[in-house]
């Protein structure tokens, strides 16, 4: 019998959590809604839609919420967003 594996498999076999309420703070603190968060981060409804219940997302989508999230700095800042691990 194996250990089951500590992440999930995904597209390249890397994937990371968003924490759905640190996502939903950080638009409540720009007066954003969640479909401008999507349309500023060219992410897909479906796609912001499963980062908001906890669902896997690629390492490029959670870059890019936190790029739109972070329009004014230089990198953005994924601990923001990022689920402890």
């Amino acid at each position: 019998m194996t250990d089951p594996m500590p992440f999930a498999a995904g597209r390249g076999d890397l994937v990371v959590i968003v924490s759905p309420d640190r996502l939903r703070a950080a638009c409540v603190a720009r007066g954003w809604s969640l479909s401008e968060l999507a349309a500023r981060a060219r992410v897909s409804r479906p796609t912001l839609r499963s980062a908001l219940h906890g669902r896997p997302v690629r390492p490029r989508t959670a870059w890019k919420l936190a790029r739109a999230l972070n329009e004014a700095a230089a990198q953005p800042d994924l601990s923001e967003i990022l689920a402890a691990s």
